[in-house]
């Protein structure tokens, strides 16, 4: 039954006092529960009675337990996350989606399995996770929040993001296999978190402990299965792996812990082999800093060396940190997924680096000496050498590049935690030094790129080239434009806005690390996006606008009518083909020609009886035979 709140509507929030007991505020610290909210929840929450005439005060996700007078707390944890409420079209939407991939699996833009341990300590409560009440909960409430509400609240995921299921424990078993990504699998994944009462599972701990095993190689091996199914070469691959870091497959196969390893890594190796860098293999390892993590650490180590994208990650007993784990193997499929829709699998092995956003301190600056500094120059398509300081230099600071042009520095500090990456390069902050430490700095920051691809590093200055001829051909025709808007606006040059694009430059470096002993990296300034707006509004394909990717779904009625046509088409060939094998004799080519033309001619008729039919049934495959083109955008163009 609800309370009124007239009791401390009208009073200041921080006058409100509670009485702590010691079990409420060492359960709010354990949680990272603020004092504050509590107060917030007395005065703005939802109050309901509860047995031993307690109250249960609900508010921003937090529900409070007080006692009877709302003076004193008893403990606090997070409400369950709800199940989103899924109207019949949504639901509907989801099944001809499903039904779509099965007969067209081509579709599908990427496919991550999620495989989480459904063990026993898993279970426990010694394993809690701080907001939830135990680990397992964690996973599953975790992965639906950040791998599918993020994605589809940041248009991150479509339609043509396929997810799996996978929980293990004794045994594996795949729950649901390539569903498209929505509110129905965030859903699903809610329903498999443990619904038995806090009571029951208080007495379950000792059991589940020495009864409920672990083992991954079950898992593996139905993940092995999943990856094959509806596979194409455009396909970004994904496992998100999510264990408390405890394997007893040892016990199972009667055989050592380190021959039980050994399995789990050839699997690994397999599959990693097998699809390189289409694949993402995220190892989650969850619980205290003692706990063993060595097999999947071990395992992600493999599928780095076999060429896939590996990464482990310890999250402590905190929701963020499994939140973090979930963020990096979404943009590292969403990376992958741009690459292949670009270009295709590539026959080449990313370099292992780490980014800004994760690393601790955010710059950690290693020092070159430069050999030389390097210009391209558009009439001899080529790179020459210049005696004066690289371009985004002389250009962020004209006066100082004057006075310092027969006395350059000699160094340059560049950031090993990456600031961006593209589908060929990846970015790093970088400094002009005097010397080899931080007091040389002179100059604005800029950035230093290179290729992200171990197989390219020793072309050192010619990796550059394409990307400089690119940069100045742009330059070019921005110039070109800035001309034409002088001409039509002569009388308001102030306001006029203009195109222009940054100069890059190209060092080679010592390196003792490298190929050679050299390295070359393109510079160019560090946009001061802290003054000033940026906005990215496409790519190199027009992929981009408002910085968001355009990844759009799947028409799902076009395609499934296409689908339609083409089972209709592949029946009349057969009816054909079976009429023609009665024939004593067979059409000569004359003859399949003509009776071709007597298809087309009928075609015509179609086409003058109804011509928006034959716009739809026929010109629009042929002309746009992108799944997501529209009937309207046929018209436009006719």
């Amino acid at each position: 039954m609800a309370a009124a709140n007239s009791g401390f509507a009208g009073r200041n929030t921080s006058l409100i006092t509670i009485l702590s007991s010691e079990h409420g505020r060492l359960r709010r610290e354990q949680r990272d529960i603020d004092k504050r909210d509590l107060r917030l929840a007395l005065k703005y929450g939802r109050r309901e009675s509860a047995w031993g005439r307690r109250w249960l005060i609900e508010y921003d996700g937090i529900t409070f337990v007080t006692d009877s007078s709302m003076r004193q707390e008893v403990t606090a944890y997070p409400s369950p996350l709800p199940e989103v409420d899924v109207d019949s079209s949504v639901k509907d939407g989801h099944d001809k989606t499903k039904r779509l991939l099965q007969e067209k699996p081509e579709l599908a833009t990427s496919h991550t399995i999620i495989v989480i341990d459904n063990s026993g300590s898993m279970l426990g409560k010694k394993n809690d996770v701080l907001l939830y009440r135990d680990s397992q909960n964690a996973a599953f409430s975790m992965t639906a929040l950040e791998f599918v509400a993020e994605q589809i609240l940041s248009n991150t995921a479509v339609n043509s993001d396929v997810v799996s299921l996978i929980k293990f424990g004794e045994q594996a078993s795949i729950e649901f296999e390539r569903e498209p990504l929505g509110w129905s699998i965030y859903n699903k994944l809610l329903t498999h978190r443990n619904q038995e009462k806090y009571v029951d599972r208080k007495q379950a701990p000792f059991f589940d402990e020495f009864s409920g095993g672990s083992n991954y190689l079950p898992a593996l091996e139905k993940v092995e299965q999943l990856l094959e199914k509806g596979y194409h070469e455009h396909l970004a691959l994904s496992i998100f792996f999510f264990s408390d870091g405890r394997s007893t497959d040892h016990m199972k196969l009667n055989v050592s812990s380190a021959e039980s390893y050994k399995r789990m890594n050839e699997v690994i190796r397999s599959i990693s082999s097998k699809y390189k860098e289409a694949l993402t293999v995220s190892m989650v390892g969850l619980g205290d800093a003692h706990e063993s993590y060595s097999p999947l650490k071990v395992m992600a180590d493999t599928a780095s060396e076999a060429g896939a994208k590996g990464s482990f990650e310890r999250c402590a007993k905190t929701a963020c940190s499994i939140s973090s784990a979930i963020s990096s193997m979404v943009t590292s499929t969403t990376e992958t997924r741009v690459a292949l829709q670009e270009g295709g699998r590539k026959k080449y092995t990313e370099r292992v680096l780490t980014s800004e956003k994760i690393s601790f301190p955010k710059c950690n600056w290693k020092y070159f000496k430069i050999i030389t500094h390097w210009v391209y120059h558009p009439q001899e398509k080529a790179f020459l050498p210049a005696s004066a300081l690289p371009l985004a230099a002389s250009h962020s600071n004209p006066h100082e590049a004057a006075r310092r042009i027969n006395d350059p520095p000699w160094y340059i500090a560049i950031n090993q935690n990456y600031i961006g990456k593209g589908a060929e390069r990846v970015a790093f902050r970088s400094r002009l030094s005097d010397s080899d430490n931080i007091k040389g700095f002179v100059f604005e920051e800029m950035i230093a790129k290179e290729t992200k691809f171990d197989q390219r590093i020793g072309e050192r200055v010619e990796f550059h080239k394409a990307f400089a001829e690119t940069q100045d051909l742009a330059n070019y025709l921005a110039n070109e434009f800035n001309k034409h808007l002088q001409g039509i606006y002569r009388g308001s040059q102030t306001i006029i806005p203009r195109l222009c694009f940054l100069s890059c430059s190209i060092l080679l470096l010592e390196d003792p690390n490298w190929p050679t002993g050299q390295r070359g990296v393109l510079v160019e300034k560090k946009l001061d996006t802290d003054r000033f707006r940026w906005t990215k509004w496409n790519d190199n394909n027009g992929g981009l606008v408002n910085g968001k990717r355009k990844h759009m779904p799947i028409d799902v009625d076009f395609e499934l009518k296409e689908l339609q046509r083409e089972k209709a088409f592949d029946l009349g060939a057969i009816a054909e083909s079976e009429e023609d094998s009665d024939d004593d004799e067979s059409l000569s080519d004359m003859e399949s020609n003509d009776s071709e033309g007597e298809e087309v001619d009928d075609t015509d008729t179609a086409m003058n009886d109804d011509p928006s039919d034959y716009l739809r049934e026929c010109l629009i495959p042929l002309l746009y035979p992108s799944p997501h083109c529209s009937f309207a955008h046929i018209i436009c163009c006719t």
